[in-house]
């Protein structure tokens, strides 16, 4: 009998019938238009053997972290100041469920129009876009903050800076993650989409070089190269993260 974790040769197997599924496919189609995996292979190889690429990546970072990191101030500070005052609630409610329907397209349009080719659209872009969903999710946490323990915190004479750090933060720490990997994984999409609009560097305009010059497959192994590498950021940097936070939990999923 085989041993391992639960899953993992199903996942596996899955994985296996991906790949040849892909190169049969793509059998029927020339290599610029749909690689398989060992050409899709070789132009990763292509691409990353170019010292100019990891500039390009690095700029798609730089702009990535910025939206990050003002999204999850910003949305987070909104979020909590909701949880906690309803007269701030009843003011933004409405401005928040209007920024998560207004369209993305027209944030990066205006980005462009209101900044021209600088760095700022895109982080712009991205701030606007990703801050709506973590000020919704860490609102719904402060909502289920135990309002018990902050009315025990105050009864011992706790200042209001010690019962945010103490009691409020640890409350809100696993809403606080969960809006981090939504951030991340909304962030380096509407970077990639800014970039196409509003810079002449970056990921994203290496996607609409390689668009107009109708080669899929260079457009593929930029895109898929980046995925990879934002997901391993999720795992490697995140996860282990949050895994860190919160060891002194039992493992309830077995």
């Amino acid at each position: 009998m085989i041993k391992g974790k639960p899953g993992l040769l199903p996942g596996t197997l899955t994985l296996l019938a991906f790949v040849l599924l892909w190169q049969l496919v793509s059998l029927l189609f020339l290599a610029a238009f749909l690689p398989g995996p060992q050409e899709l292979l070789a132009r990763l190889v292509t691409v990353y053997s170019e010292p100019s690429s990891y500039t390009v990546v690095w700029d798609t970072l730089r702009r990535i972290i910025l939206g990050l990191g003002f999204s999850m101030v910003i949305g987070g500070i909104a979020g909590v100041t909701m949880g906690l005052h309803r007269h701030v609630e009843a003011f933004l409610d409405g401005w928040i469920m209007v920024l998560l329907t207004f369209p993305a397209i027209c944030w990066a349009f205006l980005g462009v129009l209101w900044f021209g080719l600088s760095d700022i659209g895109p982080v712009f872009t991205t701030v606007l876009i990703v801050f709506p969903f973590v000020a919704l999710n860490v609102w719904e946490g402060t909502k289920a903050i135990d309002k018990e323990v902050i009315d025990m915190a105050k009864v011992y004479k706790a200042n209001r800076h010690l019962i945010v750090r103490k009691v409020i933060v640890p409350q809100l720490m696993p809403y606080l993650f969960s809006s981090m990997r939504i951030a991340l994984s909304l962030s380096w999409k509407i970077v990639l989409v800014g970039e196409a609009f509003a810079v002449g560097s970056g990921v994203g305009q290496m996607l609409v070089f390689h668009f107009q010059d109708t080669r899929v497959d260079m457009m593929l192994a930029w895109g898929v190269s980046f995925m990879v590498f934002m997901v391993l950021v999720d795992v490697l940097i995140f996860r282990s993260w949050e895994r860190r936070a919160f060891r002194w939990r039992h493992q309830v999923a077995t």
